[in-house]
């Protein structure tokens, strides 16, 4: 036991023989570290009188100074834990909301329940973030990686789709071509390179002789386009529970590229904590070294 150990004890209980009690140790034994204490510092910490004992005005700065400095040390403790001990902490991750009713929801949803001390601060945005400087530790990526120094795994592909409602599809007809898309009103968003993503080179998407609505929301999209407002480009994992319904048709053309790779993408750590490489791991597990989603 050191000095401060018995000086918090004291200040904490209020008196020697509490202190003493909880410490396991003497009153005298208590009383002579508190004395030894103040003889180091050259200071009085408390004043004792027979019906209480007081901080003096030094020992209240030392007790806080004392606590903080505590403080401090729990805080590195616990940050150093998530280094070298089980998977603790937060961890905070962004996503295209295109990607929010795809497989890696649960894949997440599995992570929470194998590290139940590692909490998520998700951003499913419409806006492409920058994980250095909006401090993320994970993105999910859609189409071709840009070169920004980070650590790219490519976990599956999403196919894209285009879709109408029925009153729409039976007034245009449903289209064989890319080309045919251009007879239909389109909902085109805006934060996805469409064309380079969907077209082969030797099939472009020419220019649309329709009206195109765009913006950045596909679930949007496709509620407006069940209403029969106009066709919308979505992708099939988005797709399939309006096919179920009944409310929109599949109308993607042969000809539209079939796939568009999803990256999980990360920063190029020197010493990386426990929750990190848990999580890289579950989605290499789950997406490339045995597939099961």
């Amino acid at each position: 036991m050191n000095n401060y150990e018995a000086f918090d004890a004291v200040v904490t209980h209020g008196s020697f023989t509490k202190a003493a009690k909880q410490l396991h140790r003497s009153p005298s034994a208590i009383s002579k570290l508190i004395a030894q204490l103040e003889e180091q510092l050259g200071i009085q910490l408390f004043d004792r009188t027979t019906r209480c004992l007081n901080l003096t005005e030094a020992g209240k700065l030392y007790s806080e100074r004392c606590k903080e400095i505590v403080q401090k040390m729990d805080e590195a403790e616990t940050e150093l834990r998530e280094f070298s001990g089980e998977a603790v902490g937060k961890i905070r991750i962004t996503f295209p909301n295109a990607l929010s009713s795809s497989p890696i929801i649960p894949v997440l949803s599995e992570f929470t329940a194998r590290y139940p001390k590692v909490s998520f601060d998700s951003n499913a945005s419409i806006e492409k973030k920058n994980l250095t400087e909006d401090d993320y530790d994970f993105a999910f990526r859609l189409g071709t990686l840009e070169d920004s120094g980070m650590i790219g795994i490519k976990l599956f592909d999403i196919e894209p789709a285009f879709a109408a409602s029925q009153a729409l599809v039976e007034q245009y007809g449903k289209p064989k071509h890319i080309s045919d898309l251009t007879n239909y009103p389109l909902l085109i968003p805006n934060n996805i390179p469409i064309k380079k993503l969907l077209t082969h080179e030797d099939s472009p998407i020419p220019h649309p002789t329709n009206l195109v609505h765009t913006g950045v929301d596909i679930a949007t999209f496709l509620n407006l386009a069940s209403s029969g407002f106009a066709a919308s480009f979505c992708f099939q994992h988005m797709l399939k529970p309006f096919i179920e319904k009944g409310s929109l048709i599949d109308i993607t053309p042969p000809d539209v590229a079939s796939k568009i790779p999803v990256y999980l993408i990360y920063k190029n750590y020197q010493y990386m904590p426990v929750k990190h490489r848990c999580f890289i791991d579950l989605f290499k597990s789950a997406f490339i070294d045995s597939p099961s989603y």
